[in-house]
């Protein structure tokens, strides 16, 4: 209802007038809770709700693309809670071990005693079951003792000469190309800090200190710098390019407090049988690091809506994408606040 005032004008034309102030203030009102509503709705769902996109048909593959788990989470303002009942998994069939590995062949036959039938024969194979199991070898550390023989002239007294030994990859270090293999790898492949690395060495009893780690790291990235030349090269001869940066916090760093904040920008491309993944690291968001990172590209970006593209993608030659995914939450945050059981323009959107 609409309360009116006591006072009325006796002018009809004044009378209409105030009549649809007070339904247009009525209905501002009414959009500013409708508003309030789905805020309240949608920062519920970000506090309590799964953090993970819902589809109307979650089997389509294109809708797998997005399913992104910082996405908008489904909504938790329903008052009646469904009984979830697990699904009943079954079991998967165990596939083969690779064919490539060593085999070693144990044969297990019966004991002696028991090669003698009850009738008195003497019993023979008619066959064989065959099982494989799976063994780790745990990790040899060994130290290969380079011997370099010098010779000399017994009959006249020249320069010594010592025999040669084969380069290394760097020069006297006690770290051999199989040490600085298996570092690189257990650090930016399975994800192992170097004070970890250090501690699987010390079980070992080889002691070996994260600093000299830390340098065997920096020395073979500065052999590597050629190879991440040429990975670049084929980077800038992509067709598409797509580029994000994501946060990162460095502790330790000189002339920086530890709370600083500094970004991974990361760029990748390339044939589909062959991608190229880049990581820059930079102290700066600031728009001049993707166009440093990415000068001289000719192509298509895809990025998100972030402003520090806008000098790369307004180069010439450079069309920037959209990115869908980003603009997809923003659908599934409307589709979230609609009422129930009601179909909108979001669910459209989404469907598409």
């Amino acid at each position: 209802m609409i309360s009116m005032p006591k006072d009325l004008p006796d002018d009809p034309v004044l009378l209409k007038q105030l009549l649809e102030q007070m339904l247009s203030e009525r209905e501002s009102d009414r959009g500013k809770i409708v508003h309030l509503e789905e805020e309240n709705a949608l920062l519920r769902q970000r506090l309590f709700g799964r953090k993970s996109e819902q589809t109307a048909d979650p089997t389509t593959p294109q809708m797998a693309l997005f399913n992104e788990a910082e996405s908008v989470a489904e909504s938790v303002g329903e008052t009646v809670e469904e009984e979830v009942v697990a699904p009943t998994k079954r079991r998967g069939k165990r596939k083969p071990l690779p064919a490539d590995l060593p085999r070693i062949e144990v044969i297990h036959e019966l004991p002696d005693h028991e090669l003698t039938c009850a009738c008195g024969c003497r019993k023979h194979s008619i066959g064989e079951e065959i099982s494989e199991q799976l063994e780790i070898v745990p990790m040899q550390i060994r130290v290969i003792k380079h011997v370099r023989k010098v010779y000399a002239c017994r009959g006249c007294e020249t320069v010594l000469v010592t025999a040669d030994k084969p380069a290394q990859l760097i020069e006297k270090s006690m770290a051999s190309p199989s040490v600085l293999a298996i570092l690189l790898t257990t650090k930016y492949v399975d994800g192992l800090p170097l004070h970890r690395f250090e501690k699987v060495l010390g079980r070992h009893g080889v002691n070996i200190p994260r600093q000299t780690l830390a340098r065997w790291v920096i020395q073979c990235g500065e052999h590597l710098q050629p190879l991440l030349n040429l990975m670049r090269d084929r980077l800038l001869e992509s067709r598409v390019i797509h580029c994000d940066e994501t946060r990162v916090q460095v502790l330790k760093e000189p002339d920086r407090e530890p709370s600083s904040q500094s970004w991974m920008w990361v760029q990748t491309g390339g044939p589909p049988n062959q991608p190229v993944i880049l990581f820059g690291y930079s102290t700066s968001r600031a728009q001049e690091v993707p166009s440093r990172l990415l000068e001289g590209y000719r192509g298509y970006l895809m990025t998100d809506d972030y402003a520090g593209y806008n000098a790369l993608g307004a180069q010439s030659g450079v069309e920037r994408l959209g990115c869908w995914a980003h603009a997809r939450r923003k659908f599934v945050e409307a589709q979230k606040v609609q009422p129930k059981g009601k179909t909108g323009r979001a669910d459209i959107a989404l469907n598409l």
